[in-house]
């Protein structure tokens, strides 16, 4: 709420707490089916189907009593290839539900996680026949429902929920969108149940869709629904779902025929928790908080590990990438001419979360990422030629490998939308992992549209204008190959009439309200690209691989050699030439200090370069530097019978170098950035691995603690000392390590019997704080640790925001969320009473206070996967105002009225007026749309009272107060102090800039 000139307007500026918010988007039309098939848990989505593809291929051997050969493969020049045997074609996944009934039962009444259990069928025809049919419910169509009762799911609850025609429902907003209907869709689009999420289209019923609702249980029935069809009718499908009032779920499937593609699950939407794909024939035991999900196909598929695995039996780990064609007609996946599954990410500020799970691929170190390109047939053998399916957004043979390798990092950030709590209005609603239609991404590879501005008063006032041209300034930052300074912005089309999920073309008039982006609004959102473009890798490798069948290698694999000569330069012209990328098959020649290493102005490290295997001859690998800042020598030699050397790496001045290394031309050239510091002021500790084990008193870790000696950009720093502690009552050996020439040491930590076990790593000479490493064990709550999220004042206010400060509160994990009783199974209650989290991390979580608390004395109990708190006992105030604020400077979480500016980027003076953000203010009277409280707090600003024209609740935000303050006069340039009372109750002292 903005105050301005006596009237309060309603905003809120999101950036203050840093809540990552989905525009619902008007309907789209049937549209071309083949697309991009990535999404944000695709890598997920792939190991499982790999786990299935092993149980399979096990069978068959029980079966033949045999082994099954190794398989063939061959290089044809720079193309890998081999045959589909040994697993590398996983058979269908068909559907195996029909005349089951599966139930989703909530562990207790509204909370967020479910048991799953499988019986035998019990759909229910009386309740199909005596619902009510949706009328008019079409093809990729929806019908907004009114529940007879509030139904809780994944700890939210609805009183009305969407039903989609492709057999699912969805809370809080529709979904008639006609992409592929995928698992990545359905855990990134809005909370949703799926009994059968396909391609149907109802219109071919009459009165296909039903719904029956009493007051415990609404039935939606699918009767004889078919799937689409181009030609004709589909097979029909009959299944339904019934949603009871205490909250559990059951879907019944009488009559379901061979079915292309369909996705069948439960999930909490946007992306919330960790996505689960189980095989629901056999449901495992246990509790999910997150989205359950099993896909179903008739078709045969790629299983990727296993191509990568058979590989490495016969390469070495020196590709980044690898892309992988088959010239057996086997498509990507449903509807898609492609995707991209992520294999590795250490990498921060672009929206991924990290990954690493390169060793099941069979690479120890490099492996980044795995392209299935799907089947050869469907490009033409012209590299400026469309890809079929793809003609209107004007995709080609080499723009679609670029698209793949793009997913790397794009695209999966967002600026925030004000009006819309789980929003992310840049990205393509469907997956989250494509810009949206109406974002000017100067048509990026990954989608999105070149758009042009007419002019605020032209109709139309945009107008798409170009597709696919290369990687955007933007995308280059994302990418880690421009600075920020060297993004120009560009803007979003909000209110657009036009659906954000639509396939990039040009020629479409949009109608809307431009929104400019910078490149510091999504820094703001996703954090400080890590590492920056200064050594951030640019120089990549790509394998590409053919499956071929038994016989004789197909022509198609000139087709690919084509496509390979080709897109080096092609891949170097998208990136603006600052980055390259090697498509040949070469050995590994591998420095340490890959891809970004460090050295200390003055000092000398010991990094090394190896080969993959032992050397038959004496080997000289020659060094060059482009500046000079870090100096290797000319050369050094591997010996004979030998893998790796070390050689001496002194730090000349201050800045960045690139090392170059190579043999000759059977191995690969080697290049690492390496960052001079002036001192090891700056160097600190990062875990590599080994965080977040499960403690048992008295036995050391299972696995060991690898730490590295890192600067900002998480580059490893060789011969640096990293000195390491316990807590109480745990021990660590050593106490000190030298790293080695990855910049890495290993250490092993033995917990103690207290609740809080962690060790404590520094960087000889540094003045950076030390790293914290943790051993898990059942949550436990600080004494006073329950407090006023503003002011850290111990205590609970009805309707507030509050921290616990703890250990062992989250399980490992950390992250927000939009209000949710529960996430990965953590949980907070309040008298019994689970309380909503909005933040999580072991040593802190953040929740809302529920409304209805009584004053007096609140039990306070952390639920975690490894055990429950003991009860805190908290003080339940009527009200216990706190300010947010910076703990840095204790400047306020205060904004300028009106702007989205603090007083420290617009000082202000006697008159102007002020937004405080705060917490804790008590109860509310609510009139229309604002929420005003019952008692108006008194605010000193320099120790003198200051007029409050409104205070009350922020909109669409729980527990967030709003207080609008006017400065009064006589108050001294410079900084000043702002508090504000409440009967009895002080709030924190927080700071503005007077000018």
């Amino acid at each position: 709420v903005s105050y301005n000139g006596g009237v309060p307007c309603l905003r809120f500026p999101l950036s203050l707490l840093g809540i990552a918010l989905i525009l619902p988007t008007p309907a789209a039309a049937r549209q071309d089916q083949a697309i991009c098939g990535t999404h944000s848990v695709t890598w997920r989505e792939q190991l499982y189907r790999h786990q299935q593809s092993i149980r399979a291929l096990g069978a068959a051997r029980s079966r033949q009593a045999l082994s099954i050969s190794p398989g063939a493969q061959q290089d044809v020049g720079n193309i890998a290839t081999m045959d589909n045997s040994n697993g590398v074609v996983s058979e269908a996944n068909s559907f195996d539900l029909d005349n089951k009934t599966l139930t989703f039962q909530p562990s207790a009444l509204n909370t967020a996680s479910y048991r799953l259990s499988l019986s035998g069928a019990a759909y229910n025809s009386s309740d199909a026949t005596q619902g009510a049919p949706v009328a008019g419910l079409g093809d990729d169509d929806a019908r907004l429902t009114a529940l007879p009762f509030s139904f809780p799911f994944f700890g939210n609850t609805y009183t009305s929920v969407y039903i989609n025609s492709d057999g699912n429902l969805s809370f809080g907003e529709s979904d008639t969108d006609s992409s592929a209907r995928s698992a990545g869709r359905l855990v990134a689009g809005p909370p949703r149940i799926a009994p059968l999420f396909a391609d149907l289209d109802p219109s071919r019923t009459n009165g296909g869709v039903r719904v029956l609702a009493t007051p415990d249980r609404v039935v939606i029935s699918w009767v004889g629904v078919p799937e689409y069809s181009d030609a004709g009718i589909g097979s029909p499908h009959t299944f339904q779902v019934r949603l009871v009032a205490d909250g559990h779920i059951e879907f019944a499937w009488s009559t379901i025929q061979p079915i292309d593609s369909a996705v069948v699950g439960i999930s909490p939407g946007h992306l919330l928790g960790s996505s689960q794909f189980v095989d629901l024939s056999a449901p495992p035991a246990g509790e999910y908080s997150a989205a359950v999900v099993e896909s179903f196909q008739t078709s045969t598929s790629i299983d990727l590990v296993r191509v990568a695995q058979r590989f490495y039996e016969t390469h070495e780990d020196a590709y980044d990438y690898l892309v992988v064609y088959n010239a057996l007609g086997v498509a990507a996946a449903p509807g898609a001419v492609a995707f991209e599954s992520t294999v590795r990410n250490e990498r921060t500020g672009y929206g991924d979360v990290p990954v690493d799970i390169g060793t099941l691929y069979g690479s120890p170190r490099r492996l980044q990422s795995v392209i299935n390109m799907g089947n050869v047939d469907q490009y033409s053998a012209d590299i400026r030629g469309t890809v079929d399916g793809r003609t209107t957004t004007g995709d080609t043979p080499l723009s679609v490998i670029a698209h793949e390798m793009g997913h790397l990092f794009l695209a999966y950030v967002s600026v925030l939308d004000p009006n819309n709590p789980s929003a992310l209005p840049m990205l393509n609603p469907n997956n989250n992992a494509h810009w949206g239609f109406n974002f000017n991404s100067e048509a990026s590879l990954l989608e999105g549209n070149r758009i042009q501005d007419n002019g605020p008063n032209a109709i139309p006032r945009f107008l798409t204008i170009a597709t696919v041209q290369g990687y955007a300034p933007l995308d280059q930052y994302l990418m880690g190959f421009r600075t920020p300074q060297e993004v120009p912005p560009t803007f979003l089309i909000t209110n657009a009439n036009h659906s954000n999920s639509a396939l990039p073309r040009t020629g479409i008039a949009i109608n809307g309200t431009r929104q400019d982006i910078t490149v510091d609004q999504l820094i703001a959102v996703a954090g400080r690209r890590t590492p920056d473009s200064t050594v951030s890798q640019r120089h990549f490798r790509v394998a590409i691989i053919l499956i071929t069948g038994t016989g004789p290698v197909p022509d198609s694999v000139s087709q690919i050699e084509i496509y390979r000569a080709n897109f080096e330069s092609y891949y170097a012209t998208a990136a603006g030439n600052r980055a390259t990328m090697d498509t040949t098959l070469s050995q590994a020649l591998t420095l340490s200090l890959f891809p970004a290493g460090g050295v200390i102005a003055g000092a000398t490290s010991n990094p090394a370069v190896s080969v993959a295997r032992p050397a038959t001859n004496p080997i000289t690998v020659t060094f060059s530097t482009d500046n000079g800042a870090a100096q290797p020598p000319a050369s050094v030699t591997i010996p004979a019978g030998a893998t790796k050397a070390t050689f001496p790496l002194q730090g000349i001045r201050t800045g960045v170098s690139e090392i170059t290394a190579r043999i000759d031309g059977s191995y690969e050239t080697a290049s690492a950035k390496v960052q001079v510091l002036p001192a090891p002021d700056d160097l600190r500790a990062f875990a590599v691995s080994g965080d977040f084990q499960i403690a048992t008193a008295g036995q050391p870790l299972p696995q060991s603690i690898v730490l590295r000696a890192s600067d900002a950009n998480l580059a490893g720093y060789a011969g640096r000392n990293l000195t390491v502690t316990a807590s109480a009552g745990a021990t660590v050996t050593p106490t000190s390590a030298v790293t080695d020439e990855f910049g890495q040491a290993t250490f092993q930590f033995t917990p103690g019997p207290n609740t809080l076990n962690e060790l404590y790593a520094l960087v000889e000479g540094s003045s950076q704080p030390f790293l914290v490493v943790t051993a898990l064990g059942p949550p436990a709550i600080f004494d006073n640790g329950v407090v006023n999220a503003a002011s850290f004042q111990a205590g609970l206010v009805p309707n507030g925001l509050a921290t616990i400060f703890g250990a062992n509160l989250a399980d490992g994990i950390k992250g927000s969320v939009a209000l949710t009783d529960a996430v990965a199974g953590i949980q907070v209650t309040v008298n019994g009473t689970p309380a909503p989290l909005f933040y999580f991390s072991d040593r802190q979580l953040n929740f809302w206070v529920p409304q209805n608390l009584a004053t007096g004395t609140a039990d306070v109990i952390v639920t975690t996967p490894l055990g429950v708190s003991p009860v805190q006992h908290v003080a339940v105030l009527t009200a216990q105002p706190g300010i947010f604020y910076d703990t840095a400077t204790r400047y306020g979480a205060i904004l300028v009225a009106g702007t989205p500016k603090t007083t420290l980027q617009q000082p202000v003076g006697p008159g102007d007026f002020l937004e405080v953000y705060a917490t804790g203010l008590g109860p509310v009277t609510t009139s229309g749309s604002l929420a005003t409280t019952t008692v108006t707090p008194t605010v000193t600003i320099a120790g003198i009272p200051a007029s409050v024209p409104f205070s009350g609740l922020a909109p669409s935000f729980f527990g967030l107060y709003q207080v609008n303050v006017q400065i009064p006069a006589g108050v001294p340039s410079g900084d000043a102090v702002l508090s504000l009372s409440m009967p009895g109750k002080t709030s924190n002292d927080v700071k503005i800039r007077i000018r």
